[in-house]
């Protein structure tokens, strides 16, 4: 217990500080401690995922016993320990005897001495009584009810209605169900062995995928690249390019690799994919990504997708640009106290930039497929409508599988998967073919 809340006060500062993600600063402090059991850092991981989801909740009920100027000159080791313990307290239900072992716990963690200054508040929030927040003006209220940044709040209801914005944001305070799906690059000849094993959580409507829901993971079949860990709807848009064996398909954004080994998969190792992605490091894990799938047809290019380095003409461009993930909340609640409205429209020019570029890729009657884990339609349904009016070449075309729901502002022909409504995370997809 000790080494799972030290461990968690630690990468909670890292995020903090440094800005990183929750799996990558959960490695970066248990390596610095060298805790390595699996439920010491189980425990810590929830903890860090949970703290994180309810941050802005838990910093409201925090703010009622603990000034703003102490807050801020708080140690990042102990602004964490105050999250903690308030959500153990209000959102966990902890009991009070579990609750003041963990604040003897963090005593001996962060130093009784370091603590000192703040027993008293630490006392307050473990003893309850606490101001509601329901009395705050109504996207205030929601914002803290929700646990999402008081803007993004505003803009899905705005766009979607109140009630329907309010599923999506009260389905991102759970954890998201894992999929994978059959690699028949690796498994061929035991596929069938594999799917009846996994018959029961079958996905209807797309071939070889599988929903694990909240168990744990097949590690020694996702090793050895039989089973692939990929979202539903991420998994949807390699089935919706459709590529054949012997095409060229450009893969643009496809590092870290679980789009272009589908393709592979579909394409029986025979063509040629075209790998594009601009960070060296994400290349590095897509390569070894390509030895444990199989793959042996894909070349990767390091580059900027607005620039590409080489001149062809290919049946199929896939396109998924950097986005807000805004649709992974449920899955990376960190992400969503980063994003900013100014974030979301800096991205709407990328991603059309980038469109706009590997568009010049597709062959006569080839296709474009464009996907965002987005749920705005800045980043979405507003980038297609300004692509198709300087692109008159391209058309919205019907895809396959239709697992999703219609698009908004009249693309009825592309897909949409919610969160509340679709049990993965939030996605938009977009196929369009270029004419002859």
């Amino acid at each position: 217990m000790k080494d799972s809340l030290a461990v968690a006060i630690e990468a909670l500062s890292w995020m903090a500080y440094a800005g990183l993600g929750e799996r990558t600063t959960l490695f970066k402090a248990a390596d610095q401690m060298g805790v390595k059991e699996a439920n010491e850092l189980r425990q810590a991981y929830r903890l860090i995922m949970e703290t994180t989801r309810f941050q802005n909740q838990l910093d409201y009920l925090i703010s009622q016993v603990v000034s703003q100027d102490e807050i801020e000159r708080a140690p990042h080791g102990i602004r964490s320990f105050l999250r903690i313990i308030a959500y153990l307290k209000y959102v966990d239900g902890t009991r009070q005897n579990d609750l003041e072992r963990q604040v003897e716990l963090a005593r001996q963690i962060l130093g009784w001495k370091e603590l000192r200054a703040y027993e008293k508040q630490i006392g307050l929030i473990v003893a309850g009584g606490i101001i509601p927040y329901h009395t705050l003006p109504e996207f205030e209220r929601l914002s803290l009810e929700t646990c999402h940044p008081v803007w993004f709040v505003e803009r899905l209801v705005n766009v979607f209605g109140r009630s329907f914005a309010l599923r999506i944001l009260r389905r991102n305070l759970q954890t998201m169900p894992a999929y994978v799906r059959l690699n028949s690059l690796k498994v061929a000849s035991q596929s069938v062995e594999i799917a009846a094993e996994l018959g029961g959580l079958r996905v209807e409507g797309v071939d070889g995928v599988f929903c694990l829901g909240m168990k744990g993971q097949p590690s020694r079949l996702i090793k050895s690249g039989a089973l692939v860990v990929q979202d539903l709807a991420s998994i949807t848009a390699g089935f919706v390019a459709a590529p054949k064996p012997g095409h060229i398909v450009v893969d643009i954004c496809a590092a870290p690799g679980n789009k272009t080994t589908h393709l592979a998969d579909q394409m029986q190792n025979r063509g040629q994919i075209y790998s594009v992605d601009i960070s060296g490091p994400r290349l590095s894990y897509w390569k070894r990504e390509m030895v444990r799938c199989g793959c042996e047809i894909a070349m990767p290019i390091r580059a900027d997708a607005r620039r590409l380095p080489f001149k062809i003409e290919a049946d199929i461009v896939l396109v998924d640009p950097p986005c807000s993930n805004s649709g992974v909340f449920a899955r990376s609640p960190a992400g969503k106290w980063k994003l900013t409205p100014a974030r979301v429209n800096e991205f709407a020019l990328k991603q059309y930039a980038i469109l706009q570029a590997a568009s010049n890729y597709v062959k006569p009657n080839g296709t474009l497929v464009y996907c965002t884990c987005s749920i705005l339609p800045e980043e979405n349904e507003f980038v297609i409508e300004d692509f198709l009016k300087n692109s008159p070449e391209f058309r919205v075309v019907p895809q396959a599988p239709f697992l999703g729901s219609h698009g908004l502002r009249g693309f009825d022909l592309c897909q949409r998967f919610y969160p509340h409504i679709h049990e993965c995370n939030g996605y938009f997809i977009a196929k369009m073919q270029r004419t002859g």
